[in-house]
């Protein structure tokens, strides 16, 4: 089946791939969640590969999400369009995340990569630009809020834990993170999002 280009994606067929996005990713990250609990709790080996490379996975997917599957030529106005460049960052910082926490063995301060980004994904989702009606866009912002404020912990949480090294934080930020995977999974378009009517950018709840 031919794909639509981005710019002639109904509101209906924006808001499906949008919420295809969040399942995908909130999976994925359910996943990283759980198999870094199994790791800090048991010890499990294989388990502290395969969570960055989960991570490392989601990243790449939302990109490919988000530009492979739509024309060259339409790269430029996804980058330009504020939600679509907002997506595309945190897709990179997921991504690269998972390359350090790879890469960590060799050289330790990489270890801060993974709360930073998890920081950074929190901090936009919280002034998470959106499109479509005044009272979608509003809806929209105030659940993104609570998952950037909840991405925030688990990044904070996350720190903390590579600095002092504390058993308990170890435990805390993958169910933090597990936290914000549920939210992503659960999470649907309102009705009126991607559609005209004077809602687009940061709005107040």
């Amino acid at each position: 089946m031919k794909l639509h280009s981005f710019t002639s994606h109904t509101p209906e067929e924006k808001r499906r791939l949008s919420n295809l996005g969040h399942i995908v990713v909130g999976a994925l990250l359910a996943a990283v969640g759980a198999l870094a609990l199994l790791h800090n709790l048991g010890g499990i080996a294989w388990t502290s590969t395969a969570w960055p490379i989960l991570i490392l996975v989601a990243g790449l997917l939302l990109l490919f999400l988000i530009y492979p599957r739509h024309p060259f030529s339409e790269w430029a106005p996804i980058w330009r369009d504020g939600q679509q460049r907002e997506h595309t960052i945190m897709a990179a910082a997921i991504a690269a995340a998972g390359a350090a926490e790879l890469l960590r063995g060799s050289l330790p301060a990489l270890g801060y990569v993974f709360p930073v980004a998890i920081l950074l994904i929190g901090g936009m989702f919280t002034a998470h630009e959106q499109h479509g009606t005044s009272e979608a866009a509003t809806k929209a912002v105030r659940q993104h809020r609570i998952l950037g404020v909840t991405a925030i912990i688990a990044g904070l949480l996350r720190v903390i834990e590579v600095v002092t090294g504390t058993g308990l934080l170890a435990i805390l930020w993958p169910l933090a993170l597990l936290t914000a995977a549920v939210q992503l999974l659960i999470y649907r378009e309102p009705e009126g999002a991607y559609e005209a009517g004077g809602g687009h950018g940061r709005h107040s709840v």
